[in-house]
């Protein structure tokens, strides 16, 4: 993040981080032209990868999740695979060391490619370097760095709590219990996710090896407790992008080597092009309205936009704690002191009970001085939602007590101060 202080420097607003994410992710697509047209020698079949490439849903749906460091790998990667293409090994290494800046558990990735490098590259000595370099930091990062700081083990542990309860169990409880990890791979979340990431770029079935260099951000996707690690909205899907790429343009170089036939290979060109086509109609977020969901920007009523924005004023004071509703949250966190109120719905998934998330994310608001409620995000009072169960028990702590409310009903903005 320090790599961002410049900018920062220059715009000190949250716009900085997210029109420089857009921009980084979008040279991937630069990457992905290079990359294709080193492999296969031409540039109208390496612009139509790198179109795919900035239609492809994980694409532009980790760039709309707001800003994530994990999400500038995909470019990172995929220009170190260019420059270890062009045999340019300082490029190749800058770009590998800002891809393990952006998440701890990318050493791992960077481990499985120097494994890659070094025996089908057949470049030893990179090979070997890109792995110690991946292997040694992620070693540091998740068993070292990390519990030292937080001062108990990495919080994504509990995603995993069915294989264990460190890295290492977790790691060998996958190869111990083999019926117990194949069973995964049956679930419907998990091969519908899978089969949704790969089917637009089938090819990469045709050079597998290149793919696995994924592996381990795929397998802590596939046995993560948390759906949303499955899921077409976020982020988790920006370390697995480059080598989906990476193992399509390989797989085609290598279809197209073995197929004799040119209307068999333009069919499956031509079946390629629709897949992607049909992918971007159903799940790319663009904001066109003949797409199936696309992603058209929600206004807030005047009256709305105004109230939230007195309250930004009054509460200008960096050293009042506040906590709002997710919406709210970029009126507010630009500040010493913000916490969110409500919570991540995958807890659900993880086996929590209704009163175990309440009872452990109400300590987080209630650290705040100022809690401001949009009535919209918590939805109708009537459902017993966790959501409403979760409104109930907060305004029936007496620590808070209402001190505004716009009265718009299910609309209302509700602002609470601490007693």
């Amino acid at each position: 993040m320090v790599l961002f202080a410049p900018l920062y420097k220059i715009y000190p607003g949250a716009e900085t981080l997210l029109v420089s994410q857009a921009v980084i992710v979008a040279l991937g697509a630069w990457a992905v032209f290079l990359i294709s047209e080193k492999i296969l020698k031409k540039k109208w079949l390496s612009l139509i990868f790198a179109v795919f490439y900035l239609l492809y849903f994980p694409v532009a749906r980790a760039n709309l999740f707001d800003f994530h460091a994990v999400t500038l790998a995909t470019t990172f990667f995929l220009f170190a695979l260019y420059f270890n293409l062009q045999k340019k090994n300082l490029w190749y290494f800058v770009f590998l060391l800002l891809a393990l800046l952006t998440k701890e558990h990318v050493g791992l990735i960077v481990a499985f490619l120097g494994l890659y490098v070094f025996f089908i590259r057949k470049d030893r000595k990179i090979g070997t370097l890109t792995f110690f370099l991946g292997l040694v930091f992620f070693i540091a990062t998740v068993y070292f760095i990390i519990p030292f700081f937080r001062q108990e083990s990495h919080f994504a542990l509990r995603y995993f709590q069915n294989f264990g309860d460190s890295p290492t169990t977790v790691i060998l409880n996958l190869f111990r219990h083999p019926l117990f990890t194949v069973k995964y791979f049956f679930m419907k979340d998990v091969y519908s996710y899978v089969l949704r990431l790969m089917l637009p770029m089938f090819y990469s079935v045709f050079s597998p090896l290149a793919f696995l260099i994924a592996l381990p951000e795929l397998a802590i996707n596939i046995f993560s407790l948390n759906n949303n690690m499955r899921s077409i909205f976020f982020h988790y899907n920006a370390i697995i992008v480059p080598f989906v790429f990476y193992s399509s343009i390989l797989g085609f170089k290598y279809l197209d080597g073995k197929l004799k036939n040119k209307i068999i290979k333009k069919t499956i060109l031509s079946v390629f092009i629709i897949f992607n086509l049909i992918s971007a109609y159903y799940y790319s977020p663009l904001p066109f309205k003949f797409l199936k969901d696309p992603m058209i920007l929600r206004k807030q009523t005047s009256l709305k936009l105004k109230t939230v924005e007195n309250w930004e004023e009054k509460l200008k004071d960096p050293a009042i704690k506040v906590a709002t509703t997710p919406i709210l949250a970029p009126y507010f966190t630009e500040r010493t002191y913000y916490y969110n109120f409500l919570f991540d719905p995958a807890y659900a998934s993880m086996g929590f009970t209704d009163e175990d998330i309440i009872a452990s994310k109400q300590d987080v608001y209630k650290m705040a001085d100022y809690v401001i409620i949009d009535r919209a995000e918590i939805g109708d009072i009537g459902k017993g939602t966790l959501a409403v169960k979760f409104y109930t028990n907060f305004t029936s702590d007496k620590k808070y007590k209402m001190i505004f409310s716009d009265d718009q009903g299910a609309e209302s903005i509700e602002v609470y101060k601490k007693i």
